[in-house]
């Protein structure tokens, strides 16, 4: 089937001017996770009024959605990611406004596309909360919500040329108590066992640790409590930090390692320890085949974009659904001239501005143009899941 793209980028051109007014609404009315209600009724209602089928409550999240649109009954099953969180104190400076409503830009050309041509096959929107803290992802993941999505296009705004995304972060938090033993520190100090020291020592054998490991781990620390007076012996001392890297295999070893540091150090001052990990978010797993189908589609719609699947250092719970499901993750870039920082007030600013308008314009057309070739040719998403169970190999 040969189709002409350009009339549904011009289909998604005549509505830009009500997502635009939904992203700059949502924009003004920052909410944290768990707590974006009001971005997700006027996405739910927004999606009803425009012949999607809504389930609020997504996974027993009350404010997560899944939007459903079926022409006819098909074997596909293609999902695009809305995220609509924002940041404590600083707003939506990831630019979720921006994300959410290419989302829904992408459910109207592609809706509009299955309708005109009577293609069978499902198109979903999935509504995922608290990206920010608290890995709404990953909870939909664990209640089952994503079963029978086939492939996931997701976008997320950036700075200097757009890209697709490669590799980013797998993360766990650590936090790492020592009980030692108090004491006045001139008079008596042989009667007490100093927590402190343990934390000195932990933080020494991590830094040796690192010589050891790939060139791609960070591990950052800080003692939370460390001591009362200068005066007594430290009996309580804790550190908070933070491990990253890419491949999932090397976290788990990591988190080993640093958990024997901590117990090293215990045993050698004489004190107990207490060490919690709280798992993070692992990342993500690219996809070459899907990321190509989008390549094509910005370089269509003349969108520069940087060469292969660049990585990066950050993190997404993306990351845990990319594991599951094929994804194809398009970064679109809000602010062309350099790289600037996300979770700024600058890039605050942009997501409000006619550059976040373009960018919603852009991913919409090119995630939409996606999906249109993925139902045209599903044999791409066979592909696709084949390169995911090989990559996994390697996690």
């Amino acid at each position: 089937m040969v189709i002409d793209k350009k009339s549904y980028d011009s289909y998604l051109d005549s509505r830009l001017e009500e997502l635009w007014d939904m992203a700059q609404y949502i924009h003004a009315r920052p909410e944290l996770a768990f707590e974006e209600k009001e971005a997700c009724r006027v996405q739910c209602e927004f999606l009803e009024k425009n012949g999607f089928e809504v389930e609020r409550n997504l996974g027993g999240l009350e404010t997560a959605y899944k939007a459903t649109f079926q022409y006819k009954p098909g074997d596909l099953t293609l999902a695009v990611v809305s995220e609509y969180d924002a940041l404590p104190e600083i707003g939506h400076a990831c630019g979720h406004n921006l994300i959410c409503t290419s989302a829904l830009g992408t459910a109207l050309e592609t809706k509009k596309f299955m309708e005109d041509h009577d293609i069978a096959g499902t198109f979903i929107v999935m509504g995922t909360p608290a990206e920010e803290s608290g890995g709404g992802k990953i909870k939909l993941l664990e209640q089952n919500a994503f079963d029978g999505i086939d492939a996931i296009v997701f976008m997320h705004p950036t700075s200097d040329t757009t890209r697709l995304a490669g590799e980013c972060m797998s993360s766990n938090s650590i936090r790492i108590e020592f009980e030692g033993k108090s004491a006045h520190a001139s008079s008596h100090p042989a009667k007490g066992i100093n927590a402190l020291n343990a934390a000195n020592l932990y933080f020494v054998a991590t830094g040796l640790m690192r010589q050891h490991c790939k060139s791609d781990l960070r591990l950052s620390g800080i003692i939370e409590d460390g001591g009362k007076s200068t005066g007594q012996i430290p009996d309580f001392v804790s550190i908070k930090a933070s491990l990253s890297c890419f491949k999932a295999k090397d976290l788990e070893d990591y988190t080993e390692r640093v958990r024997n540091c901590a117990e090293g150090a215990a045993l050698a001052t004489g004190c107990k320890v207490n060490i919690k990990i709280k798992p993070g978010y692992l990342g993500r797993v690219p996809n070459e085949i899907l990321s190509e189908v989008c390549r094509k589609e910005l370089i269509d719609i003349d969108e520069p974009v940087m060469d292969g699947m660049p990585f990066d250092y950050g993190g997404e719970d993306l990351g845990n659904l990319s594991r599951v499901i094929p994804i194809c993750n398009p970064y679109v870039t809000i602010f062309p001239d350099y790289k600037i920082s996300n979770h700024t007030e600058q890039f605050r600013d942009l997501a409000d501005s006619p550059a976040g308008k373009r960018c919603i314009q852009v991913s919409s057309k090119a995630m939409a143009r996606t999906a249109m070739e993925l139902f045209m040719n599903p044999e791409i998403v066979d592909q696709a899941k084949e390169e995911l169970k090989e990559r996994m190999k390697d996690e």
